[in-house]
């Protein structure tokens, strides 16, 4: 008899939830073949079995949680001891504990019907027609809520959607006792929490009631960044071109070479300065955010900054982001422009010591130098949520100064 285990996907990972099985008790096994979902605080993958055998017990069923390494089948007539290993892709949206999100992603088509990847698990799983349900995600794309609206006999595409809450502006010197929860109330639907969700509550809280956050915004005149995109791209096909967020990306790894301490993590022994700049880019999923890393932004070319960025977001609109596409960031952009958002603060996600909260390019009147005249021009307001055990408020204001030098002479970020 051969054990089959919970394995571990990442070093922070702890405990794993039972999506479903693929296989029954009875079953037969192949080296090598799928035999299980499961959702941890980053993915949701398919395990397959090291060893070829007969499923003889289910020891953690379906929606059941277990730690890492524990026991979750067994099985007989095979050859050895048994781990789970993942296979090469997920088969679901994975997730992060970040801020808002960078940008849209676009829906998973099948056939003509466009549909997020576990709306088309829970569509097949209950005998649903996507081609018979409305899509409310955008461009009419089918989520997991119209799903659920259909299963309860509400109008598809009725849902309303869950908006990420934004930090508060003051934060608490101290940690503060978390009050006791309410029991639900009569009648009223309790949805339990995803392996996610609770990584996003344990870790936000933890970085909301350790670390003293402070908030520093200023504007930027984007119309040269602008101007200099305009040229950059006129060349090159859409999948090639560079965005605002990639030009604030880099602008945000060149900045942090001149300021290190924004780039740094709080630990036991001091202030840890991290050797390289990761730049963590918050992405939205049906199944929640994302945070992909942009390794060694400092060293990239923009359009390197361009092109690590949009096969990371390939990833995650495809459910294929592995582990190592999550770890390792060093500070986080979080950006809300394309929601019309002008202005928001971010939690810092931990252990890092600063998240970038950016909002919409906006077309306003603004004076001309020292002048009394009046111009049009492109405003981006930009804020740090930083860390005051690593970093104080005249460094902070001098590194979104430092940001602002560079996305308002962008060539500069060019050479």
């Amino acid at each position: 008899m051969a054990d089959i285990t919970m394995p571990k996907m990442g070093f922070d990972m702890t405990e794993g939830t039972i999506v479903r099985w693929l296989k029954k008790v009875g079953d037969f096994v192949n080296k090598g073949e799928a035999v299980a979902e499961i959702e941890t605080d980053k993915v949701t993958i398919e395990i397959e079995s090291f060893v070829s055998g007969t499923l003889s017990e289910i020891v953690s069923p379906a929606g059941s949680r277990t730690a890492v390494g524990g026991v979750i089948a067994r099985t007989s007539d095979g050859a050895g001891a048994t781990h789970a290993a993942p296979v090469a892709a997920p088969v679901a949206a994975p997730v992060a504990a970040v801020a808002p999100v960078a940008a849209p992603v676009a829906a998973v088509a099948a056939g003509d019907v466009k549909a997020s990847p576990i709306a088309k698990r829970m569509a097949r799983e209950h005998g649903l027609d996507l081609g018979t349900i409305q899509g409310s995600g955008p461009h009419g794309r089918i989520v997991r809520d119209d799903v659920s609206a259909a299963m309860a006999g509400r109008p598809a595409g009725m849902v309303a959607p869950v908006v990420a809450p934004v930090a508060p502006v003051v934060a608490p010197v101290a940690p503060v006792a978390a009050p006791a929860l309410p029991s639900a109330a009569a009648g009223s639907t309790v949805v339990p929490l995803s392996n996610m969700r609770r990584t996003i509550t344990r870790r936000l809280t933890q970085s909301w009631q350790s670390a003293p956050h402070f908030y520093i915004t200023m504007d930027v005149n984007m119309d040269a960044a602008l101007t200099l995109r305009k040229q950059v791209n006129a060349p090159l096909s859409k999948e090639q071109q560079i965005s605002i967020n990639d030009m604030i990306v880099k602008a945000c790894g060149v900045a942090l070479v001149a300021y290190p301490n924004l780039n740094a993590s709080f630990v036991e022994e001091g202030i840890q300065l991290n050797p390289n700049i990761n730049v963590s880019i918050a992405v939205a999923l049906d199944s929640g955010l994302v945070a992909p890393v942009v390794t060694n932004a400092d060293s990239r070319s923009l359009g390197g900054v361009s092109r690590e960025s949009k096969r990371l977001i390939g990833l995650a609109r495809d459910g294929k982001l592995g582990a190592e596409n999550l770890q390792g960031g060093t500070f986080t952009v979080s950006n809300l422009g394309m929601y019309g958002v002008t202005e928001f603060d971010a939690i810092i996600t931990p252990p890092q010591c600063a998240i970038l909260a950016v909002g919409a390019v906006r077309r306003i009147p603004v004076f001309k130098g020292d002048s009394n005249d009046v111009v049009a021009a492109n405003i981006c307001s930009i804020t740090i949520s930083a860390d005051h055990r690593i970093t104080d408020g005249a460094e902070g204001a001098k590194f979104v100064g430092e940001i602002k030098r560079l996305l308002e002479n962008p060539l500069s970020m060019l050479i």
